[in-house]
């Protein structure tokens, strides 16, 4: 491990060291070096087309950051973002491409319902369902997914969906859920499962994007991937793929002024505050939806239906704990030889993850994905706090474990870490189309543009690139 430590961090040294100057002209300029700005990098490079990236921090990734450590003479690695990705991602066929090392589990975890903890072990989907359930709270969540499943066939981002469906976007998801009158425990499954990927309760969105979202447990599940050695492995690797000479870093994007068929970018280097300016074709936008209107001025200004269908949308948030023990706590969350985690833990504790890597012998991790109101007041409170909350949980959850003890840190990368649509509003409604559409050759691209996983970074990578290619 501590090879690729070094290689991870010779590699980040390197990509700064050898960030390029940005160019006087480009055909397209992408503001963004996050999984969506090297999305669409990596499709404009396919289709042959010349870009050049602004990005506002000194590393790429953005919201996908690892954590290195040194904790009693060890190197350690752990995610303080994301932390899979589910096998419907595009981004699983790009990790591939780019030879990649990554692991893959079954779509289900431990969980804790009404205080009940419901271990997985070595069960697998289909037998820890059962025994969670029964025979007939199983034949009902059949039941309840056989509905979404023709709804979910008839859903395509930026096509028309038919109008009953559509309706859907008027009821909240808990509200349509409760109409199948389902056992508790196959609701709370529901709810709890789902809340921690969309970041937010599941009384906050739509129904129609609720069901959206649930495709990733629909039968047997889809499986998840994880990056080994962290998340940073990949984008690295990514930001190599589209090319260093092509990536700017520490410059922010102040203002994009269209006249006739140019664009001119104009961008702040956050080191120097020198300002600059790059002649494009084309400008695509990878700022998080909810920063983009507080961030970058438009000349001419963005229309008022993009405007309102941006301030219409909604977030999920994340917080992220790093709780550092004893090695020996492994036996918390071990039963008949086996880990359980990851845990569901419908609690201050968020989902519980083994953040120990392989090699590591002194310290065991575990990290600690918050989410939803949780993950907000986290975002907003003194971390001495915070630490008073989540401990106390912790030794709740595993009386004992704070004996054990070695330190926490905390992560705040994530105040709005995910697109949601609330009630009203949906990926599929007009407002949404708009945010797709092109204008004064600029293009609104990014995860918050099309779903709640870093699936829409790469959806919304091969939607720009192809209206650009067509504009040729």
């Amino acid at each position: 491990m501590l090879s690729r430590i070094c290689v991870v961090l010779l590699l980040s040294l390197f990509a700064a060291s050898t960030a390029a100057e940005p160019p006087k002209e480009s055909r397209v300029v992408i503001a963004g070096a996050g999984l969506s700005g090297l999305a669409t990098a990596y499709e404009l490079k396919k289709a042959g087309i010349p870009y050049h990236i602004l990005e506002l921090s000194p590393r790429a990734g953005g919201r996908v950051r690892t954590a290195h450590y040194q904790v009693d003479g060890e190197d350690i690695t752990t995610d303080s973002g994301m932390e899979e990705y589910w096998e419907s991602n595009p981004a699983v066929q790009v990790i591939k491409e780019l030879g990649l090392n990554y692991t893959k589990d079954i779509a289900i975890s431990s969980i804790i319902i009404d205080g009940k903890l419901h271990p997985l072990k070595k069960a697998g989907r289909q037998e820890f369902l059962t025994g969670l359930f029964g025979d007939k709270g199983l034949a009902d969540l059949r039941r309840f997914e056989d509905a979404l499943l023709p709804i979910l066939k008839k859903l395509k981002l930026g096509q028309e969906i038919p109008k009953e469906h559509l309706n859907l976007k008027d009821t909240d998801f808990a509200s349509w859920v409760g109409g199948f009158s389902l056992p508790r425990n196959v609701s709370e499954w529901i709810r709890i499962s789902l809340e921690c990927e969309i970041g937010t309760e599941w009384s906050r969105i739509s129904a129609l994007d609720g069901i959206a979202e649930y495709h990733i447990f629909l039968g047997e599940g889809e499986e998840c991937y994880r990056i080994e050695g962290g998340n940073q492995v990949f984008t690295e690797a990514f930001a190599g793929a589209v090319g260093l000479e092509n990536i700017s870093y520490e410059k922010r994007v102040t203002r994009v002024v269209t006249e006739r068929n140019k664009v001119y970018v104009h961008y702040q280097d956050q080191s120097t505050n020198n300002y600059g300016i790059i002649e494009a074709a084309h400008f695509v936008s990878t700022i998080p939806l909810y920063r983009l209107l507080f961030e970058v001025q438009f000349e001419p200004p963005l229309s008022e239906k993009k405007k309102l269908a941006v301030i219409t949308q909604n977030w999920g948030s994340y917080f992220k704990a790093h709780i550092f023990l004893d090695p020996k706590a492994s036996r918390f969350w071990t039963k008949d030889g086996e880990s359980i985690l990851p845990l569901l833990s419908d609690s201050a504790l968020g989902v519980i993850y083994d953040g120990t890597p392989s090699d590591v012998k002194k310290t065991a991790v575990l990290s600690l994905l918050i989410t939803g109101s949780h993950a907000e007041t986290f975002n907003l409170t003194p971390l001495d706090q915070v630490r008073a909350t989540i401990i106390p949980e912790l030794e709740k959850l595993f009386p004992g474990i704070t004996k054990m003890l070695k330190g926490v840190e905390f992560h705040r990368v994530h105040p709005r870490a995910i697109a949601a649509w609330p009630t009203g509003r949906s990926r599929f409604d007009e407002q949404s189309n708009e945010i797709r559409r092109p204008e004064n050759r600029v293009y609104l691209a990014g995860d918050f543009t099309e779903t709640s996983h870093s699936d829409g970074a790469f959806i919304s990578a091969k939607r720009v690139v192809g209206d650009i290619a067509s504009s040729r």
